[in-house]
């Protein structure tokens, strides 16, 4: 079946079939990407990226959707050690310390992340 063809039989649905099957694709393409995203860098595997709400690369801890600006922010701005980021955010001590040195390694490219706002989700539970 060719691309037009196919178009051809998705415009003949209702706008309700329609929808549901954008909804579909969408959700299947997702799914793909974001398995996609968070295979670990063979330089840093505990350190993965994933695409974040303005389809910008974000580095986060390899297997969880924590940032590691979130990481490097408790440990610099927060001065919490490894062992309270790792308790807070239900990582291993080696998991944030991994986080740590991937900022070491690659500060800008963090930095640049950390000056965008922080997801509040993430800020605000710490703050509880």
């Amino acid at each position: 079946m060719t691309l037009q063809e196919l178009q051809d039989q998705a415009l003949q649905l209702s706008v309700e079939a329609r929808w549901q099957l954008v909804n579909t694709v969408l959700a299947s393409l997702q799914k793909e990407t974001h398995c996609a995203l968070m295979e670990p860098d063979p330089a840093f595997p505990d350190i993965a990226f994933r695409s974040d709400a303005e389809n910008s690369w974000v580095p986060v801890v390899h297997g969880t959707s924590i940032h590691v600006r979130t990481v490097v922010i408790a440990a610099t701005e927060w001065e919490w050690s490894a062992a309270q980021i790792a308790e807070e955010y239900g990582l291993s001590e080696a998991q944030v310390e991994a986080a740590l040195v991937f900022y070491k390694a690659h500060g800008d490219e963090v930095a640049v992340a950390m000056s965008e706002p922080a997801p509040e989700a993430a800020i605000e539970s710490t703050r509880v």
